[in-house]
């Protein structure tokens, strides 16, 4: 079962790369569209119109300064439509003329081909099929009504049209019955296109493009209000839990920390829903917390503010279930390609596991309740399993599964129910408390970058931690080995034991493959370690003697199921199906265009 929401989320996810085709700014969208309009003037005037140079010095910029006129006809008719920027109207038509220009680009090469005479064909043709796909964008992505797209996306290609071309050629073009026939074509099918395409998620899906409406308005315009009601209507309630060990300084200090562990997984994505839960957390504690990424996964994403609003009220409920002021040492193994590190606490283990460098997805349920029952066998009262989450990786295959497992079990066994346990000290630090050049990162949530020491029987051992989405696989072994080695003094060397992130969701909406930057994929990397290194010493001269506290809450909040993911991945792929036999079918008559116009 996990496979399968894994694979829907995974599916989902490939789908973001079709949102990158795109220019990547208006000034590039502008350029793309008045270059292409030009194409289209000067090869239907030197080609298709054989008219003289005087005629297009004319026409060119006319055709051009209404054309940047009309943009804003567009915008203005398309008002109160769900998704409508003048950004978004510029993509349009920059991607509209795209397909004028190579169509009447085409006609020269098929007249070559063909033996035929320059036609006028390829003009009304490459204006019906700009038509057709500001039709097929207007209806699904801006929201705009058939009727309303239809009247829209006719004109401006003819208002266009006749600004370049001279008056007396009018008769001639439209009155051109192949170029009318065929681009009459190009609309019907991005009319059936768009009505068939709508229906795809039905039943369970009303409307495939008003959820792709809301999507984009969540994503582009950060206004996340429409999504969320949508999901959150879909959602349904479910018991989580949260763990939370505090360390409480024994005298008059405040250095209280804590590391949080949600059974609530972060996002969906950027402004939406539950994405932002970390910093949340770490604001409530302080700003003095690890709010680590616990085994779940994207099914238990919190879909509306409200929810997490619900969700952080409900952690005031927290019951303590064990006190007190020893820890075992930290131990650690790695097995293939795994990482395990422990520390108990009396009768309560934290357990790290990271895959690092090789990365991976989110662990499944099967290897915490595993990992639960060996722990219980070995006499420990609760087990706060991390997920690290600190390398990019696929879905954990079944030797991955079984290293893990392995030096999880070689820890437990190692700091276990009969080791030795001591006093400790405990100290807290964050960015704010360190000089570092890692403003506005975009690879960094809200909450910056953090660690944890740990000082007993002499020794420091330190957790870093990132408000970020997974990392780079190559930073968290130069984390840990710069910690290592910016303490020359063996008796006050700082042993970083692990790396972790909060896979925050709030720092996705970049324009990469994975829509957003893993730690280390935006910001230097080296700067990042020397951060790290330095707030490893701060942490350490702030330790305190502390006692710890193992709290748990239970919290009933909405989550989106796995079944959202599953409806919203077979939508899409029933979209993509249809789509493929559209353009399979726009592109044969375009090719039947060349030899028969």
């Amino acid at each position: 079962m996990l496979a399968a929401k894994q694979d829907d989320v995974s599916n989902i996810h490939r789908r973001w790369s079709f949102t990158r085709i795109t220019p990547g700014s208006l000034r590039a969208s502008y350029a793309m569209m008045l270059a292409c309009a030009a194409v289209v003037i000067a090869v239907s005037h030197v080609f298709h119109l054989q008219t003289d140079m005087t005629s297009l010095a004319v026409h060119l910029p006319l055709g051009l300064a209404v054309l940047v006129g009309l943009t804003y006809l567009d915008f203005a008719m398309l008002r109160g439509t769900p998704v409508n920027k003048m950004s978004k109207v510029v993509h349009v038509t920059s991607f509209a003329n795209l397909l004028w220009a190579i169509t009447v680009i085409v006609g020269i090469l098929a007249s070559t081909v063909f033996a035929k005479p320059g036609t006028t064909d390829y003009i009304v043709a490459g204006m019906l099929l700009a038509a057709g796909l500001r039709i097929s964008i207007f209806v699904s992505v801006f929201g705009a009504g058939m009727g309303r797209a239809i009247a829209i996306c006719l004109v401006q290609p003819l208002i266009f049209f006749l600004a370049f071309v001279p008056a007396q050629s009018y008769n001639i073009v439209i009155t051109d019955p192949a170029g009318l026939g065929f681009g009459a074509l190009f609309v019907a099918l991005a009319i059936s296109w768009a009505a068939i395409v709508d229906r795809a998620g039905r039943p369970e899906i009303p409307s495939t493009f008003r959820v792709l409406q809301a999507f984009l308005s969540a994503w582009t315009e950060n206004k996340a209000g429409g999504l969320e009601e949508y999901l959150e209507s879909r959602a349904h309630d479910e018991s989580v839990s949260t763990r939370i060990i505090r360390f409480l300084p024994q005298g008059a200090g405040n250095n209280q920390s804590a590391i949080i562990l949600p059974d609530i997984h972060p996002g969906p994505f950027g402004s939406v829903g539950g994405s932002n839960l970390p910093y949340v957390l770490y604001e409530r504690f302080g700003k003095s917390a690890l709010v680590m990424h616990s085994v779940s996964d994207h099914s238990l994403n919190i879909p509306s503010k409200a929810e997490v609003d619900r969700y952080i009220s409900s952690l005031s409920g927290a019951a303590v279930q064990s006190r007190g002021k020893t820890c075992s040492l930290p131990v650690q193994h790695r097995q293939g390609n795994a990482t395990a590190t422990a520390i108990v606490f009396g009768k309560s283990a934290l357990l790290m596991l990271s895959l690092a460098p090789k990365g991976m997805e989110d662990v499944p349920q099967s290897v915490r309740k595993e990992l639960e029952s060996y722990a219980e066998g070995l006499g420990m009262d609760h087990l706060l399993l991390v997920d690290c989450h600190n390398a990019m990786g696929a879905q954990l295959g079944d030797q991955d599964i079984s290293d893990l497992v392995a030096a999880a079990k070689k820890c437990l066994d190692e700091a276990g129910k009969e080791k030795a346990q001591y006093e400790f000290s405990a100290g807290f630090a964050g960015l704010a408390d360190v000089k570092h050049s890692l403003h506005n990162s975009h690879d960094l949530g809200q909450a910056g970058l953090a660690a944890i020491a740990i000082v007993t029987q002499g020794r420091t051992f330190a957790i870093g931690w990132a408000d970020s989405n997974n990392m780079d696989n190559a930073l968290r072994d130069k984390v840990v080995a710069r910690a290592g080695s910016s303490n020359n003094n063996s008796n006050n060397g700082i042993t970083m034991l692990e790396v972790c992130s909060s896979d925050t969701h709030s720092t996705s909406g970049k324009r990469t493959s994975e829509g957003y930057f893993a730690l280390g994929g935006a910001s230097d990397q080296d700067a990042i370690a020397g951060a790290y290194a330095e707030m490893c010493r701060v942490a350490q001269e702030r330790a305190s003697p502390c006692t710890y506290e193992v709290s748990s809450a239970r919290s009933e909040v909405k989550v989106m199921g796995e079944k959202q993911f599953q409806d919203y991945s077979g939508a899409l792929d029933r979209a993509m199906n249809i789509t493929k036999v559209f353009v399979g079918t726009t592109v044969a008559v375009f090719i039947a265009m060349q030899a028969l116009a």
